[in-house]
């Protein structure tokens, strides 16, 4: 029963990240309808846009210091983002401001902090030395939800014509773009669309915490609220919260291995998920600018690479199965930079090797997130802070990614989009090549910890919370983990 739980868990966490890929990648299919709307240059949007990821900061910072105590009711928390961003974004169009624009977007992005957070150390808490593969399927529905957006947001798009053909009747020509636009834009039911979508999708988590307390200790899973430590009160939240904020308390005792992981993880995910972001928001408008890809093309492209982006994390879900994680990751890293490096080469010889370019890059892009956190889970306990840690990096990679090639784009042209993504792949594989090398001789944290957990299973039972030490959330549960 308690197995069936886990995977419904899952399933659920799976459709929340499917929820978010619709929400947090709308900005970039409708990168160019909002130029129109709002009468701004590709720069204005960008900025707009790119404050998702400054909204991640204050999700992450939230999320990190709640999500730990919350227990089961921290699905209640995703619930609530969810809700707020789909709000957010049937908002956005409406009010005809560029203020109020980055407003709605950094309340998406915040919301994506919080999920990102809580959802990610459900997961860990659920499946520990086993969440390798359930980790890449829940990524894998952020690349799904991404999928699908563009699919539901090109119908509503302008009808674009570029002005350096014959001349049309019947257009509307705006000021200082490079094109006339046949159909006009009807991109505010596009928003109102995918926040319905995204609002239905996050709905199941909202159920599950009242189950839980209907079902009392039947579910299997009241160890996620955890026990209270008993601790004078004089010491007691001074001692957690220098526990907490300790990286020691997650590298079994070693300050310097903790602090080490800490600033890799920082640098690591900042230009990994600002790279990632950076192509899935500027590759339709990179398409229609610079090899002049009809509406449609256009979309599609975008529905290509979340599409491989999905298969890539689909593909990463198995291997996780029957390649170590080390192993993975390492293969990840050299096809991405591969992938990137050939693109930067070929892709804008003409629209067919954008096309496969496209379709590359998302695939050999989409492990590296969850293969990641995989690898990082077995040199340091991924607590809620080392998880803020993550989601905070990610959010001012997405900032400062899509601010800086909106400037860029504007001054120097749409190539420079391939120009930053080469040197987000090459700084990502030097830094994590780093961190393998590190933490080459240490092992692997949770296969030394279920040995010790076999080793104190033949003596004093009582030994077993402090020997493990994996999350104080599970400690009355560790006694039953053989059955799971």
């Amino acid at each position: 029963m308690e197995n069936i739980y886990k995977k419904w868990i899952t399933f659920m966490l799976v459709l929340i990240w499917v929820s978010m890929g619709l929400f947090l990648e709308i900005g970039g299919p409708t990168m160019i309808d909002l130029r129109i709307r709002f009468n701004c240059t590709s720069e204005d949007v960008a900025r707009s846009v790119s404050a998702q990821g400054f909204g991640i900061f204050i999700g992450a910072l939230i999320g990190g210091s709640t999500v730990d105590a919350m227990g089961s009711w921290r699905f209640l928390l995703v619930t609530a983002s969810v809700a707020m961003a789909s709000l957010a974004v049937m908002a956005m169009p409406f009010y005809i401001n560029l203020t109020f624009l980055w407003f709605m977007f950094l309340i998406t992005g915040g919301a994506a902090g919080l999920i990102n957070v809580a959802g990610q150390r459900i997961l860990l808490e659920l499946w520990r030395d086993k969440v390798a593969s359930p980790m890449h399927a829940m990524h894998m529905g952020f690349g799904i939800g991404a999928l699908i957006s563009p699919l539901i947001i090109n119908p509503f798009l302008a009808v674009l014509q570029f002005k350096d053909t014959s001349e049309l009747t019947n257009t509307t020509s705006y000021p200082d773009q490079e094109f006339i636009v046949l159909q006009e834009s009807r991109v505010q039911y596009a928003f109102v669309t995918i926040a319905i979508c995204a609002a239905v999708l996050g709905s199941p988590f909202f159920v599950f915490p009242f189950v839980k307390c209907w079902r009392g200790g039947r579910d299997g899973y009241d160890h996620m609220d955890g026990k209270p430590e008993t601790q004078s009160a004089s010491s007691g939240r001074t001692r957690r919260f220098l526990d907490a904020i300790n990286p020691a308390s997650y590298a079994g005792g070693d300050f310097k291995y903790g602090l080490t992981v800490f600033i890799i993880i920082l640098i690591l995910y900042m230009n990994l998920v600002g790279g990632e972001q950076l192509f899935g928001n500027f590759i339709r408008t990179f398409s229609v600018d610079e090899l002049k890809f009809p509406r449609n093309e256009a979309s599609y492209l975008d529905t290509v690479y979340w599409g491989c982006f999905t298969l890539g994390r689909f593909t990463g879900s198995v291997l996780a199965n029957c390649v170590s994680i080390r192993k993975l990751f390492i293969m990840d890293l050299f096809l991405n930079l591969t992938a990137i490096t050939l693109a930067d080469i070929f892709a804008t010889r003409n629209q067919s090797t954008l096309w496969a370019f496209t379709a590359i890059v998302g695939f050999f892009i989409a492990p590296l997130f969850p293969a990641g956190i995989s690898y990082i889970n077995t040199q340091i306990e991924v607590s809620g802070l080392v998880l803020t840690l993550v989601v905070f990096a990610s959010g001012f990679g997405h900032l400062f990614y899509t601010w800086v090639e909106g400037a860029l784009y504007e001054s120097y042209g749409p190539r420079t989009i391939l120009y930053a993504m080469q040197f987000s792949s090459i700084f990502v594989c030097l830094i994590a090549l780093v961190f393998v090398a590190i933490s080459f001789k240490r092992g692997d944290r949770l296969k030394d910890l279920e040995q010790n957990l076999v080793v104190n299973s033949k003596g004093d039972d009582s030994t077993i919370s402090a020997d493990m030490g994996y999350t104080q959330l599970d400690q009355t549960s560790i006694s039953t983990q053989s059955e799971d």
